[in-house]
């Protein structure tokens, strides 16, 4: 014999009663909505905070840096063009080579491939050459430097020359 109650169904022979599944109030609208809003705000709360953590590491870990002085352009074209010049120089040698190489046995491979291999280190030393090319103009625009000046002082019937140090400014386009 089974009881109906409004929430529970009795089974006899059984101490507790099991609940009956109520289709309503799983799915009560309000209850879903407050979820809805919980689960939103979660999502937001972990987003600021991988925001915050990103940025907190990414001001850590950042380069410094300094501000570039005309010896440090100066050094970098220099450095920049004996590369270009290693290249030019190695591509040569290896185009030469691979030449050779070919003339004298036109059966083998190794020769074209050096002197595919010595034209692109050649090519590849013209990009060089224009940076450093750039770098030495950048480094000559603006320059400070003291000078000393001689100053041509005529005293009574004399001429004289009087050194002094100036100040000069270099500012190229």
């Amino acid at each position: 014999m089974v009881s109906k109650d409004d929430d529970f169904v009795k089974i006899p022979n059984q101490e507790k009663p099991t609940a009956k599944f109520n289709c309503e109030s799983a799915l009560d609208k309000t209850n879903f909505h407050q979820n809805k809003f919980f689960t939103t705000k979660l999502i937001v709360m972990k987003a600021i905070f991988i925001l915050l953590l990103v940025t907190i590491t990414a001001n850590t870990f950042c380069q410094q840096t300094s501000p570039v002085t005309k010896s440090d352009d100066l050094q970098k074209s220099r450095h920049q063009k004996t590369a270009a010049w290693i290249m030019l120089g190695g591509g040569l040698a290896l185009a030469v080579g691979g030449a050779a190489v070919d003339a004298s046995n036109w059966y083998s491979s190794g020769g074209d491939v050096m002197l595919i291999a010595g034209g692109a280190s050649m090519l590849g030393s013209i990009p060089l050459f224009i940076a450093s090319s750039k770098n030495k103009k950048r480094a000559n625009r603006i320059s400070a430097f003291f000078k000393v000046e001689k100053l041509r002082i005529a005293q009574q019937t004399v001429l004289s020359t009087r050194l002094y140090p100036a100040l000069s400014i270099k500012v190229g386009w």
